[in-house]
């Protein structure tokens, strides 16, 4: 197991395990908490949301592929798990039907004799898939206001009609993918909505599940809307 492959994985374990463990002590952190602090940050425990995001580029952090662009349309369910006056933890779902990936169209492949892989590229090509990010945990500051810092990271994966982040021989259809974000939310006055715009680093891929596993890192920004009951 290579050094990305062992990266990739233990993002995955370290997410399982904070979310584990979380959801384990929630019931007894939500019950120190007093009524009166439950509405200084929203209305509601419970948050249903629709967001969209869009990544222009992609650098090199893990994965190695680039250029490529990648846009998502995903919806939200989210339950808030602890709470005090000046900050709240939330476990986060987001479901994801809409995945597009712009990237070149692979016309071939050199492998020189150290084991290095170029591929032939041509025109662009449009991807479709989808998929489900059920590893998510959303950490806000600043509670008794409107104007609200969050940091959050979510964990999935993508299935598309074709190989991505290249369609070649030995990739899969099917990738994993987790985030890291930044970002900021804007109540209302009710606090039963909000506003949602952040940054999120990306990783795509298919953990060694192929015969290759290029891999790809986006730059993506995003942005969300969601009411809260």
């Amino acid at each position: 197991m290579n050094q990305p492959q062992k990266v990739t994985l233990r993002i995955f374990a370290g997410l399982a395990f904070v979310l584990a463990t979380v959801l384990i002590i929630s019931p007894a952190a939500r019950c120190q908490v007093a009524p009166a602090h439950s509405q200084d940050g929203q209305a509601g425990d419970s948050e249903f949301g629709v967001w969209a995001s869009y990544a222009p580029q992609a650098p090199h952090v893990i994965g190695v592929t680039s250029p490529r662009q990648f846009g998502v349309l995903g919806f939200r369910y989210g339950h808030l798990i602890f709470e005090k006056p000046g900050v709240s933890l939330e476990y986060t779902l987001d479901v994801l039907p809409v995945a597009i990936m712009l990237q070149p169209k692979i016309l071939g492949a050199i492998t020189n004799p150290h084991g290095h892989t170029t591929f032939l590229t041509g025109s662009r090509e449009v991807v479709y898939g989808g998929g489900v990010n059920p590893l998510g945990l959303k950490l806000n500051l600043f509670r008794a206001h409107k104007f609200q810092l969050f940091g959050a990271s979510t964990a999935g994966f993508i299935s598309s009609v074709r190989r991505i982040p290249v369609d070649f021989q030995g990739e899969t259809q099917f990738n994993f993918d987790f985030d890291f974000q930044l970002g900021f939310q804007l109540y209302n006055s009710s606090r039963k909505r909000s506003w949602m715009f952040g940054y999120k680093y990306q990783h795509i891929s298919n953990a060694y599940r192929g015969e290759i596993n290029p891999g790809v890192d986006l730059n993506t920004v995003f942005v969300g809307y969601s009411f809260f009951k």
